[in-house]
């Protein structure tokens, strides 16, 4: 999974205003319960652990949303949690109604969320075969500082790339280490010896979890876990 932040100091890209497009922290729980498909007490717990929705509105329907995490954050997929030092933000579980996909909102949702929240450093992921979501992210200005994956002895590490100045801040904030290499070649797999994603990353079929040989092979492509963080479908 690729690792990108946003500092207070850097610039956004310029983006073209979308007519009617507009960006609120949302604070009606029925509303950002219905379109991220949440019950209300899913929402509810989610407000009690430090995360914020923020919505994207096309006049007055809400089309787009994200969630902003405040003191504490886990990636699922790499079974990693960690703590938000003051001024950091984590953000996730990003999706926009299909409908409304192609129209280039997911950049200006992130942009209205930098500028709204009062924080000087913001940290998102993606995995490396979201294309869109990794536009998305790099459209809004975000850059590149790691690649997390797994290690041989299957816990988690990150190599820096893009601004690797910053990937050992990276680093310390998610409590992993930064390594030079060793990470298994897909963040879904823990086992390098059986994984077919030697051969082809872009269509690996290995799930998180250690499966055999015979197991991979009859795996269909649409077991693959997502990131949430993803702009033409729907963490």
């Amino acid at each position: 999974m690729a690792l990108a932040t946003w500092w207070r100091a850097d610039p956004l890209m310029r983006l073209i205003p979308l007519s009617a497009f507009h960006v609120r922290r949302e604070e009606d729980d029925l509303v950002v319960s219905h379109i991220n498909r949440l019950t209300l007490e899913e929402v509810q717990e989610r407000r009690r652990a430090g995360h914020r929705p923020y919505l994207g509105y096309v006049g007055g329907v809400a089309v787009t949303y994200g969630w902003v995490a405040t003191r504490a954050a886990s990636i699922g997929e790499l079974s990693l949690a960690f703590s938000l030092p003051a001024g950091n933000r984590y953000l996730w579980d990003f999706a926009t109604l299909p409908k409304w996909q192609g129209r280039g909102l997911y950049p200006r949702l992130l942009q209205g969320i930098l500028r709204a929240e009062a924080a000087d450093r913001f940290w998102i992921i993606h995995a490396p075969e979201n294309l869109p979501s990794g536009a998305g992210i790099h459209k809004a200005g975000f850059q590149a500082v790691g690649q997390l994956s797994f290690l041989a002895d299957g816990t988690v590490g990150l190599v820096g790339i893009g601004n690797i100045e910053r990937a050992p801040v990276g680093a310390a904030l998610l409590g992993v280490p930064l390594i030079e290499d060793g990470l298994s070649p897909c963040w879904r797999c823990m086992d390098q010896v059986v994984c077919n994603c030697r051969l082809d990353p872009d269509h690996c079929d290995c799930a998180i979890e250690v499966r055999s040989s015979a197991e991979l092979r009859t795996l269909p492509d649409h077991t693959h876990p997502t990131t949430g963080q993803q702009e033409h479908s729907a963490p």
